[in-house]
């Protein structure tokens, strides 16, 4: 696997969201309190925000940091883990799913079993 650019990244997620508000740079850079050139080289992936200007565009989105970052090794793991059981409960018959689906429930009240 690749190694991910951070601020490539980074800066997409920006761009993306700001996109999903139909806002300008120049708009969304007076709501972070950043110059609008400031703004551009975030979504270019020349510069990064500081964590408190990351902060602040989080709140601002209503969104988690988390959610501009690259998902780590663990998460694409996991996701794969998902895609992969979903396929092969798909391929399922109903009786298979219904099986399925209530030996999960059954594990998910185990404790021993919880990541909770």
């Amino acid at each position: 696997m690749g190694e991910i650019n951070v601020r490539s990244y980074l800066g997409d997620k920006i761009f993306q969201f700001r996109q999903s508000m139909h806002w300008t740079q120049r708009e969304f850079a007076s709501k972070v309190g950043v110059a609008h050139n400031t703004v551009a080289s975030w979504e270019k992936g020349t510069r990064e925000p500081t964590m408190q200007q990351l902060y602040k565009t989080a709140v601002i989105f209503g969104v988690s940091v988390a959610d501009f970052l690259p998902p780590t090794i663990m998460d694409m793991q996991m996701q794969k883990m998902e895609k992969d059981l979903m396929r092969d409960f798909r391929n399922l018959n109903n009786v298979g799913q219904t099986l399925a689906a209530a030996a999960v429930k059954g594990l998910a009240h185990m404790e021993e079993y919880r990541t909770d």
